[in-house]
C-alpha cells in the first residue's frame, strides 16, 4: 500500500512566502520548506473568490484572510471543481505546484468540499495557536481568463498532444518521437509535470500512461 503524504494544515501565506523546492528523484514529490517541513500537501480552508472554467481545464482563486492562490485542474481531473462556486468556503487537500512558465506556486486539487462559514473561523483560530497571526500577502493575482490565454493554453494543448501519443503507441513512445512530431520547447518540463502528477511513467525509456 502506497502512503501519502501528509496534508498539512497552513495559511496561504505560509505557501506563498515559502522556497519551492524540485526533488532530485523522479517519483518524489517535490515539497516548500516550511519550518521543519518539506511540505508537498496541504489542508486549507478558504473563501473561493473567483472562478474560470473551459473545455479542457477548470480553476478557482481562493482567499482564506491571509493571502490568495490558485487552485487548478485539467482533463478529467477537473470535475473536482465541478461543485464549488463563487462565495462557497471550501476545504481543499491539495498538491503544491509551481507554474513552469510563471514559477508562480499553485494548488493541484484532490479533494474540494463545501463547508460551513464557521469552518474558517475555526480553522483560522486553530493556525493562530500553532502558528501565530499570519502575515499578510497580497500580491494581485493576475485575472485567470487573461492568464490563461497568455501562458496555459497552449500547455493544456501540448499536454493533451502528449497523453494522445502515449495512449495511441501500443508499446509507449520515447522521448526522441515524441520531440520529432511535436517540436515544442515545453515538451520536456509538461512530461516532467505529468510524471509527478501520477498520469504517466516512464519504463525502458518509454512513456506510458498510468490507468
Amino acid at each position: 500500500m502506497i502512503s501519502r503524504n501528509i496534508a498539512y494544515k497552513l495559511w496561504i501565506s505560509n505557501i506563498n512566502s515559502s522556497e519551492y523546492v524540485k526533488s532530485p528523484g523522479e517519483f518524489e514529490s517535490n515539497y516548500i520548506k516550511f519550518n521543519d517541513k518539506n511540505v508537498s500537501r496541504v489542508n486549507l480552508v478558504a473563501t473561493i473568490i473567483n472562478k474560470y472554467e473551459i473545455e479542457t481545464y477548470s480553476s478557482i482563486l481562493i482567499d482564506d484572510g491571509s493571502s490568495q492562490i490558485l487552485v487548478k485542474s485539467w482533463n478529467e481531473n477537473k470535475k473536482v471543481l465541478d461543485k464549488a462556486g463563487i462565495g462557497d468556503t471550501v476545504l481543499i487537500i491539495a498538491k503544491i505546484r509551481q507554474d513552469s512558465g510563471t514559477n508562480k506556486l499553485f494548488l493541484q486539487p484532490e479533494i474540494v468540499r463545501k463547508v460551513g462559514h464557521n469552518w474558517k473561523i475555526i480553522r483560522a483560530n486553530e493556525l493562530e495557536a500553532q502558528y501565530g497571526k499570519p502575515e499578510i500577502i497580497r500580491e494581485k493575482i493576475k485575472n485567470e481568463a487573461m492568464e490563461v490565454r497568455e501562458t496555459k493554453v497552449s500547455n493544456v494543448s501540448l499536454r493533451n498532444k502528449i497523453l494522445d501519443a502515449i495512449e495511441n503507441s501500443k508499446e509507449g513512445i520515447t522521448n526522441e518521437e515524441l520531440s520529432a512530431s511535436m517540436k515544442n520547447s515545453n515538451l520536456n518540463s509538461e512530461i516532467e509535470e505529468l510524471i509527478k502528477e501520477g498520469q504517466i511513467f516512464e519504463v525502458k525509456g518509454k512513456y506510458r500512461l498510468l490507468k
